[in-house]
Parts: structure tokens; C-alpha cells; sequence
């Protein structure tokens, strides 16, 4: 996956976008996931954005599966599971920038 110009976003990151009329939850969590894209990614290096670009392409292949075969019960528990790690992998970037 490629990141767009002038910033380090997965292309596809606005896909979930058109997923946000399906369910009321995948909206909440997706809007959760936004803030933490736009405003929590600062320290992080190009390595660390592929990670996450990399995880975040297997959410987006999952979910366009889950999405179709109209599971949206499988697609929010993976979504969460996708904001859980990113969480903890902010979390753990930030202290290794700070030194802690």
C-alpha cells in the first residue's frame, strides 16, 4: 500500500468512509480511527507507517469480505481489534521517542 502525497496516510485509509452508512457502530469506530490517523501519528518514521499501513490493508481486505457477505458483527470486532493495536502501537512509539 502507498502513502498519499504530502502526508504518511495509507491511500485506502479513506475507504471506511464508505462503509460508515452500514451500521451505526462501524461509523463510531471509524470516526475513532480518524482522530487517531490524522492526530496522533507525528512521531512516527516511515517504517513504523508501513506497519501500520500493512495492517490496516488487511482490514480493509477483510472488511470489504465481511461488508459483502453483510457481517457486520465480524467486521466491527476486527475493526476494534485494528484501533486496540494501533493504540498500543502509538503508545509504545510515543515512549520510545520520549525515552521512556
Amino acid at each position: 500500500m502507498n502513502f498519499t502525497q504530502g502526508e504518511m496516510m495509507p491511500e485506502k485509509y479513506d475507504d471506511l468512509d464508505g462503509w460508515k452508512g452500514k451500521d451505526s457502530r462501524v461509523e463510531n469506530l471509524t470516526a475513532r480511527l480518524h482522530h487517531l490517523m490524522d492526530n496522533c501519528l507525528h512521531n512516527m518514521d516511515v517504517k513504523d507507517m508501513e506497519a501500520i499501513s500493512s495492517r490496516m490493508k488487511g482490514l480493509l481486505d477483510q472488511g470489504s469480505f465481511w461488508l459483502k457477505s453483510e457481517n457486520f458483527d465480524r467486521f466491527i470486532y476486527d475493526l476494534q481489534d485494528f484501533i486496540n493495536w494501533l493504540i498500543e502501537f502509538i503508545a509504545d512509539k510515543e515512549r520510545e521517542f520520549w525515552n521512556e
